[in-house]
């Protein structure tokens, strides 16, 4: 140990002009810093920070002035395990914990005057506004000048604090009126803070109220003799605010509440103005001001794909029905049609009058779990007390919302054909094939073939990759959008995204009138599609990647099962597993091999008989063994068995065998059963929040899955001998047994696959990697077409805006048409920089208004970039399918 000392010792002291250069040295690190924001995707940047090495003491390592205490680390120091972003974040907290105390300082100095000299005149100054500025002071006359036809609320010194001003607010008409009557009139105004204060606007004969007013920027709360008016940004706010997070009239009432101080009769004056009609158009107006649909009526409005062909191509649209979305009978009646007229909902008496010309089987299709409906879910008793009992929908696959349906008698399968009726009509003499994504499209084919009308020769039929599961094994083969061609890797849930967001409105929507309510559902479906078209060409990009890395992975796992099979196979026999699965998918299935009865009961009762006969031999196994005895006695007797079959005995074997294979099958096609419903219950339960009456009873429903689950595994794991099959387990695990695509054994008790040399299991890996990787090049062609669609409907929106221009003789129109153009311009220069390094025929082009406006070399493009953190700021995507 002495010598072994030395020998370290010696090393130490050889090196130490090393160690010493250890002791200064520092070291480079670069930290991740994630800048996340609300849209788009997030910043990654890195911060450098010198830290410093292990610090190596210049002294023998046997020197007795090095006590333990000092070898201790100090407990100030990070730990070791302690991460880059730990520190980051620390420091970040500690120099907010530095600065707060002087922010508040500074915020209660600027409650007293800071100066007294005016900003404009440097005349003594008692006002100021907060609006324009903190600092900002002025004197009385400056106030005035400055703040002519402005709703600013000042506020003076008094001395001892700032209270709000007692000048009077003015707004005075522009010129042009004098000839004219004018006239004044005090109104009650809600400025852009949410301040209620009166104002004493000048009116003019030559033109309605409402107009004079929102020349002044505020809009009416009624459309005769307005008494009270609204800052048209504040309203603007409360309409993004309503889309974007669901706020009520109400809820935006009581923060404006509780950010002025009002009181209560000022709240309820606001939310009696602001509630109804008045809200209701404006929303409708800013629609229409937005969209320039009034003055360019080509332009697309919000309900067109601009990656879906327009003609001649595969459109992929998904259905689905949401039951949340309900309306109470009692929340009245409207007097006039929706605003939006039949832009995203259809006409309700045709729906009425198709479900009276259609009625539904009533019988299940066979290849389906016996799942709840949502019509058999809603309570009876609470359904008599809604006139809509939810809403029926379809998107295409970029999940822009095309068309919806109001539902008032479940769901019906006439909802979803009516949609597809009305789809196949609106894609008429434009060689379109519909591909229509539905849960139950099986039952839908099913239904078709059975009414005598076949399905339509452009039209096929899938259903979603996640619902599929839901579905016996064939079903799944013949429908999973995986599987069959012309559909991606589009998975069909689309439309479950899209109820995620539109759901939170039902607890607004349920107490409003039909008209109100189809224009709130419909401005909410268009905030919907306006955020997927706006940053569709990234979502574009992101589908091209993430299709070329699952043909990487597809490709390896095809590999993977050719070197693991036990004889030489190649991608041409996965080509001919595949055929042959779908052929016998489309047979019916033959049932399990049935044994006779009563040789199921003698197996039973010998293996039983020879267990006693082998253990311990108490009072009680003996009365038990003699009643074992008596049955087998009678049994053989009765079917005439000469000799009591043996253990090794061939016929005991082959029986045991076959009883085995029947009863462990049919326990694990019970258990494969209830994962199914299981797993299509709380998909379910995922479309309702916790504690509405829905979800309770999808809750109830699956808790009582899991305990005919947990029936069938305990009696699976209760049989008495061991597995006489490989394909059989020893024993089931209760979380094993929820996953409806459990490989080792669902897959492999599997009529579909035919096994010889190769086991079933083998071959289903083998064929779920062969149709994902067909699938993910069909995904890259079907992206690269979209890439060339949505670069011709930008192309096309161009020049109709340009026609406009050149048609229209109203400056005010031009000059909105001119906006709308560059902000297209931009948008289309952004969309061909992403696009042409993987479709080359897509070029960048100038445009005439946006080099005018802007020099092409200082817009700021988006470019994908996926080479991973290498750079010092890239870009990191953040993608949720």
């Amino acid at each position: 140990m002495t010598r072994q000392r030395c020998d370290i010792s010696s090393l130490i002291f050889s090196d130490m002009g090393k160690a010493l250069k250890k002791t200064t040295h520092f070291r480079n690190v670069k930290i991740k810093v994630v800048r996340r924001t609300i849209a788009g995707p997030a910043k990654v940047s890195y911060l450098s920070q010198g830290l410093p090495q292990p610090n190596y003491k210049q002294t023998h390592p046997s020197d007795p002035s090095i006590t333990s205490q000092q070898a201790e680390p100090d407990d100030a120091t990070p730990s070791c395990s302690e991460s880059a972003y730990s520190k980051a974040k620390k420091r970040e907290l500690h120099a907010w914990d530095a600065v707060k105390d002087d922010m508040l300082k500074v915020l209660f100095e600027c409650s007293a005057p800071i100066t007294t000299q005016c900003i404009v005149c440097l005349e003594h100054a008692d006002y100021r506004c907060i609006e324009c500025s903190t600092t900002a002071v002025f004197c009385e006359v400056c106030l005035k000048r400055t703040h002519r036809n402005s709703l600013h609320l000042p506020e003076k010194w008094n001395n001892v604090y700032y209270e709000p001003s007692s000048l009077g607010l003015f707004l005075y008409l522009p010129e042009g009126h004098g000839t004219h009557a004018v006239y004044t009139k005090d109104m009650k105004v809600i400025v852009s803070t949410g301040r209620l204060c009166t104002v004493t606007v000048n009116m003019c004969a030559c033109e309605p109220e409402t107009c004079t007013l929102l020349r002044y920027g505020l809009w009416p709360a009624t459309a005769d003799k307005p008494q009270t008016a609204f800052s048209i940004p504040l309203l603007e706010l409360f309409v993004c605010l309503s889309h974007e997070c669901q706020v009520s009239v109400e809820g935006f009432c009581n923060t404006l509440r509780w950010k002025n101080n009002l009181t209560l009769a000022e709240v309820n004056t606001l939310y009696r103005a602001l509630v109804g009609e008045s809200i209701s158009h404006f929303r409708h107006h800013h629609f229409r001001q937005r969209s320039l649909v009034d003055i360019c009526p080509q332009l697309d409005d919000g309900t067109i794909c601009p990656a879906c062909p327009k003609a001649d191509g595969d459109m992929i649209v998904t259905l689905d029905a949401n039951f949340g979305l309900v309306r109470k009978q009692s929340s009245g009646t409207s007097a006039v049609e929706p605003l939006h007229g039949t832009r995203m909902f259809v006409d309700e008496k045709a729906v009425e009058e198709y479900l009276l010309s259609h009625l539904d089987s009533s019988e299940r299709h066979e290849d389906c779990s016996n799942f709840k409906a949502g019509n058999v879910l809603r309570s009876q008793k609470q359904a008599k007390k809604l006139d809509v009992t939810g809403v029926f929908g379809a998107s295409c696959r970029h999940e822009m919302p095309l068309m919806f349906v109001n539902m008032s008698q479940g769901e019906r399968l006439a909802y979803p054909l009516y949609v597809i009726d009305e789809l196949l009509r609106k894609c008429e003499d434009k060689n379109i094939h519909l591909r229509v994504v539905y849960d139950i499209a099986c039952v839908v084919a099913s239904h078709l073939n059975k009414s005598g009308e076949g399905i339509p020769h452009n039209i096929s039929l899938a259903v979603p990759a996640f619902h599929v599961y839901g579905h016996k094994l064939p079903c799944q083969i013949k429908y999973s959008t995986r599987r069959l061609e012309g559909f991606g890797l589009t998975d069909g849930e689309g439309m479950e995204r899209l109820w995620s967001f539109l759901r939170r409105f039902a607890r607004v929507t349920k107490e409003m009138t039909p008209s109100h309510r189809l224009d709130l559902l419909t401005d909410a479906l268009l905030h919907y599609g306006r955020r997927k078209s706006t940053d569709l060409e990234m979502q574009l990009l992101q589908r091209l990647d993430k299709a070329e890395k699952i043909m990487i992975l597809a490709q390896e796992d095809i590999s993977s099962v050719i070197r693991e099979a036990p004889v030489l196979v190649s991608e041409e026999d996965m080509e001919k597993w595949k055929k042959r699965e779908m052929e016998l998918a489309q047979q019916k299935q033959k049932p399990i091999n049935t044994v006779c009865k009563w040789k199921r009961d003698y197996i039973i009762k010998l293996i039983q008989f020879y267990k006693f006969k082998s253990g311990t031999r108490g009072e009680s196994y003996m009365e038990c063994e003699t009643e074992i005895e008596d049955s087998l006695l009678n049994m053989e007797k009765k079917h005439r068995i000469g000799r009591r079959w043996q253990e090794s005995d061939s016929d005991f074997q082959a029986t045991l065998k076959d009883v085995d294979r029947e009863l462990r099958g049919q326990l694990i096609c019970k258990a494969r059963t209830e994962s199914r419903e299981r797993a299509v219950l709380l998909h379910l339960k995922k479309r309702y929040p916790d504690g509405q009456g829905i979800a309770i009873r999808l809750s109830k429903q699956v808790a009582s899955s899991n305990k005919r689950m947990r029936q069938a595994i305990k009696e699976y794991n209760s049989i008495q001998w061991p597995p006489q099959m490989s394909i059989f387990p020893a024993t089931i695990d209760f979380q094993e047994a929820c996953d409806p695509s459990w490989h080792v054994v669902y897959f492999c008790f599997d009529d579909t696959i035919e096994e010889d040399n190769v086991s079933k299991s083998l071959k289903r890996r083998g064929i779920d990697a062969l149709h994902m990787k067909t699938r993910a090049a069909e995904e890259k062609r079907m992206l690269y077409q979209e890439m060339r669609t949505v670069t011709e409907h930008l192309h096309q929106q161009h020049a109709f805006l340009c026609s406009a221009i050149k048609e229209t003789d109203q400056p005010g129109a031009k000059a909105a048409l001119i906006q709308r153009l560059q902000q297209l311009e931009r948008k289309q220069h952004q969309a061909t920089v992403m696009f042409h390094p993987h479709v080359p025929d897509i070029v960048p082009v100038d445009n005439l208004y946006l080099c005018q406006a802007l020099p092409m070399s200082s817009i700021q493009t988006l470019v994908y970039n996926d080479d991973g953190d290498n750079d010092e700021d890239d870009t990191e995507d953040d993608n949720d399918s």
